[in-house]
């Protein structure tokens, strides 16, 4: 009983590190971001992984695009089942202008997690650049679906209508 006590607390301890590390990346501070994801790095199981993923979307916002691979990849290396990291990966990819390797990066995201509205939205976006429109088409609309007020709503449309004639 009471290590079933100590492992819940140790759980719910690390989720409230990442959702600290989330709100703290929302709002630009870096610094704390990254001090949050780091105690994650330090645990065993998922939360690593999360740590990782956390730490890879620092590196992004800090346009450490090189760490934010590094970062990425190692959150896969301890939890290929986080469909975050596969985002973070494809993300990283993304800012360093490889959209190529990008792509397979957010198909696996969607493929672990079918409703990742902004994994849709990352996916239409670089099959945009890379002029699969037919596949721009499909995960652009159901970014419209999943999120039909999100920010990039509006873009979203405006580049269907394009690639649509």
């Amino acid at each position: 009983m009471k290590v079933l006590l100590i492992t819940l607390v140790l759980l719910f301890a690390q989720d409230d590190a990442y959702q600290q590390g989330k709100a703290q990346l929302a709002a630009k501070n870096y610094d704390a971001a990254e001090e949050a994801f780091r105690q994650l790095t330090e645990a065993d199981g998922p939360s690593a992984s999360q740590g990782y993923e956390g730490l890879a979307l620092v590196d992004i916002g800090r346009k450490n695009y090189d760490q934010a691979l590094e970062d990425a990849k190692k959150a896969i290396e301890l939890n290929a089942e986080n469909a975050d990291a596969h985002y973070a990966l494809g993300l990283a990819h993304s800012w360093r202008q490889d959209f190529k390797n990008a792509a397979p990066s957010f198909e696996k995201t969607l493929a672990l997690n079918p409703d990742h509205a902004y994994g849709h939205y990352q996916l239409g976006l670089v099959q945009y650049k890379l002029k699969r429109y037919d596949q721009t088409i499909i995960h652009f609309e159901k970014f419209i679906e999943l999120a039909p007020n999100a920010p990039e709503a509006n873009q979203v449309k405006a580049i269907l209508k394009t690639v649509r004639g």
